[in-house]
């Protein structure tokens, strides 16, 4: 998530509000963080605030976070919480379509691709700021919002509740849920999908083979792939929609094909089915050599095998591959997918004529493939 860094008025338990530069009645700055380049008579009443400029000695004042550089990331209406490490994070970018509620850092798989390695963290804390972050947007009009991890559904009646709430109280908007599948197998436990509207919530499942050997390999769990396809099943008889997410990786690039004429034959109820880039970072950054492959390499299986879900009418996208890196023919399935707050392009892209329609790069990863941009003049 984007970040910013100050310097904070003294020892203060984590805060969390609603942005405003253009500051609030006091009736209702008990819910905002002011941003400000001063304190003053202006500050009071607010749950914080963020100072660019110098802070303030007092107790009357709201705790904050002061000498903030680059105020100017932050928007009206952004939901951000600040710590007295100084540290500044946004959690919900006010007219962003990539937000997410993060849950747990926990998860049951081990994937050797995985850009944010899961931690055995008490959820709590993530747990309480997710339903914070559902109150301040509540009565708010999105447009998408997901439920995210490590893996989201390990929280258990927590992720149900915060999912229903998420459905409920937003109707309009998009909700998904990133996840492996793994415990909606159980049958007992995609009942508890009872009171959750399944118009507006999408469950996008990371499958990376429709082979149990080589899905399991990079999931390093055994028996992972029999219950993510299970859990695929279940979802769907209980009528919410699937997307199937698959990692292009040297371990499974030959077989995307393949695993296209699968999802066609076997999951012809998929709503959307999606080739994402690695993003080398985390564990995928450790294992980097048994992972990275090239466009050159991956270029002509992803082509087939996104023109096999084409002929079965399988709705297809391609995330965060750069357009120049995708074969032509697969260009206008290919998405602006990377979270703005790492998203960076190369000097080469700069006078690239398509750069404003292309996904760029993740600034996390260690490598990029430099020697393969062909920007579009």
């Amino acid at each position: 998530m984007k970040t910013l860094q100050g310097k904070p008025s003294g020892a203060f338990a984590p805060v969390l509000g609603e942005a405003t530069f253009a500051g609030k009645p006091f009736s209702s700055r008990g819910r905002a963080v002011l941003v400000t380049d001063r304190l003053g008579i202006a500050s009071f009443g607010y749950r914080g605030c963020i100072v660019s400029g110098e802070g303030r000695a007092g107790s009357w004042f709201p705790h904050h976070v002061y000498d903030v550089g680059d105020v100017s990331l932050l928007h009206e209406g952004d939901i951000v919480g600040m710590d007295d490490s100084g540290r500044i994070c946004v959690l919900w970018e006010e007219g962003s379509a990539q937000n997410c509620l993060f849950l747990t850092e926990r998860c049951n798989c081990r994937c050797i691709m995985c850009p944010q390695p899961p931690a055995a963290k008490d959820s709590q804390p993530f747990l309480r700021q997710a339903e914070e972050v559902l109150n301040l947007l509540r009565g708010k009009k999105i447009s998408d919002c997901c439920l995210t991890g490590g893996e989201p559904t390990l929280a258990g009646g927590d992720f149900f509740r915060l999912l229903r709430r998420a459905a409920l109280e937003h109707p309009e908007a998009l909700i998904s849920v990133l996840t492996n599948g793994r415990l909606f197998s159980e049958r007992a436990f995609v009942r508890k999908l009872a009171g959750v509207p399944s118009r507006n919530v999408l469950f996008c499942v990371s499958l990376q083979s429709e082979l149990d050997t080589l899905h399991d390999a990079v999931t390093g769990v055994k028996g992972s792939c029999a219950q993510t396809q299970q859990g695929l099943y279940h979802l769907a008889a209980h009528g919410f929609a699937v997307e199937i997410r698959t990692v292009i990786s040297r371990y499974n690039y030959r077989y995307l094909p393949a695993l296209a004429e699968h999802v066609g034959n076997y999951f012809p109820f998929c709503a959307h089915c999606a080739f994402m880039g690695l993003e080398l970072h985390g564990h995928a950054e450790s294992n980097a050599s048994q992972l990275e492959v090239f466009p050159d390499e991956y270029a002509p299986y992803l082509k087939k095998a996104v023109r096999t879900l084409e002929r079965r009418g399988v709705p297809v996208s391609v995330y965060n591959i750069p357009l120049c890196l995708c074969p032509e023919e697969v260009r206008p399935r290919a998405c602006r997918s990377i979270s703005s707050w790492k998203n960076v392009y190369l000097p080469a892209c700069s006078f690239c004529t398509q750069k404003e329609q292309c996904c760029g790069f993740f600034s996390t990863s260690s490598t990029l493939p430099e020697a393969f941009i062909k920007p579009f003049k």
